[in-house]
């Protein structure tokens, strides 16, 4: 059972984030925003939020930076119903990445990050029947969690002075638990799965300048997103049992005190593509507005993945806008230091077997601080938004984010003695 604490340590670990009905569809809803500075502009990480120029989630812009980088995101996400007033909370790192600008032509970097969410959680009413004179109550409760991580490496290339490539490689890895419970009489009898998960994606990504002069600049951004290897796993079924010490994993003090495990090789279940374009139009007063764009399909074949739902999310459409108004760290007032960010966004999700669409519609608002000489950065995002489905249930959701840039200097060249 050794290996199995490993997965259940993997799962706690990835599974912070608040629980949605919608993440019980397949491996849940897949993850557009990573970065605070994108966050707080409603931005998918192509255009520039992070600096002038600069995305952290876009390795094409790197060489803009000054310094090198280590960065990381926290977030706190309260989601809930409009059916019984419920809320549930979550929270844990977006995003940790580590990037380094060489001779501001090159860069390299490396992050990790959540691709995806699967938390969920929901029960049916309770009802009571009379077996032999004595009263049963019984309702069904049904429990996912955990997700798919990537971990990334990136690398940006210049084309000519005004455009540039950026070529990365994520590495998808992680495990997910979905669990179907019986609950009679305060005793529950659960039926449950974890998978694991292993797969790679390819990102090409372009940024370049089509048009500057006295008044304005126009920045046009894309990314393609293919899958080098469709995520593949082991699946872990286990018999029902009695959990009498109720702690959701089956040990010595449950009932029967063996379980059979059946284990299964999964392949191709998750095989996300994606294209992304964008355009920033930078004023003379540092105010900058952007507009972007995605498609993303999961081409995956298998279909006989099985989850809480028996469906799964098949595409994806996102398109948002926004304004980023840069701080000048060379003013006086300190007002005019603070980096402002605002936007608004709407993603559409489709289901591959019903045809139901999941529609999300968000907006946004951000802070950035910029303090001591190399750069480092303090950035706040809030976003509010509500997620509904054809006919179906609709989620109020609020997320707020912090994140911390600390910039060093690398590669500079030594001054010599004098």
């Amino acid at each position: 059972m050794f290996y199995l604490r490993k997965i259940i340590l993997l799962l706690f670990v990835t599974g912070l984030s608040a629980q949605s009905i919608f993440n019980a569809y397949g491996l849940g809803l897949s993850k557009s925003i990573y970065n605070t500075s994108s966050a707080g502009a409603g931005s998918i990480g192509l255009v520039p939020t992070f600096h002038p120029g600069v995305s952290l989630d876009n390795p094409a812009t790197w060489p803009g930076l000054k310094y090198t980088f280590i960065s990381g995101s926290y977030g706190s996400r309260s989601v809930g119903t409009n059916k019984n007033n419920s809320k549930n909370n979550g929270n844990g790192f977006e995003k940790i990445q580590f990037v380094i600008p060489i001779r501001e032509r090159f860069g390299f970097g490396v992050s990790i990050k959540p691709v995806n969410n699967h938390n969920s959680f929901f029960r049916t009413d309770t009802s009571t029947i009379d077996f032999q004179g004595k009263p049963i109550t019984a309702n069904k409760e049904f429990r996912s969690g955990g997700g798919i991580m990537a971990g990334s490496v990136g690398l940006a290339l210049p084309l000519n002075k005004k455009m540039g490539l950026g070529l990365s490689i994520d590495r998808l890895f992680g495990s997910s638990r979905d669990e179907h419970s019986m609950v009679l009489n305060s005793i529950s009898y659960r039926l449950f799965n974890i998978r694991t998960y292993n797969g790679s994606t390819f990102n090409l990504d372009f940024a370049g300048q089509f048009f500057k002069n006295d008044k304005m600049m126009v920045l046009g951004f894309a990314r393609i997103s293919v899958s080098g290897k469709p995520v593949s796993g082991t699946l872990y079924q286990f018999d029902l049992f009695e959990d009498k010490n109720d702690n959701y994993v089956f040990d010595s003090g449950d009932f029967p005190s063996t379980v059979s495990v059946d284990t299964n090789k999964v392949s191709d279940i998750y095989a996300p593509n994606s294209f992304s374009f964008g355009l920033n139009v930078g004023f003379k007063n540092d105010l900058n507005v952007f507009g972007e764009f995605q498609m993303w399909n999961d081409e995956a074949l298998n279909a006989d993945y099985a989850s809480i739902y028996m469906d799964q999310i098949g595409s994806k459409t996102h398109i948002g806008g926004g304004l980023v108004r840069f701080g000048n760290m060379g003013a006086r007032s300190w007002q005019d230091k603070i980096t402002f960010r605002a936007g608004a966004f709407r993603e559409s999700y489709s289901l591959k077997y019903s045809g139901k669409t999941i529609n999300e519609n968000g907006l946004s608002i951000g802070f950035g601080f910029k303090f001591a000489a190399t750069g480092n950065q303090l950035d706040f995002s809030y976003r509010t938004g509500s997620r509904s489905i054809d006919g179906g249930y609709k989620e109020l959701m609020q997320d707020f984010t912090i994140g911390v840039s600390l910039g060093d200097v690398w590669f500079l060249r030594r001054r010599g003695k004098q």
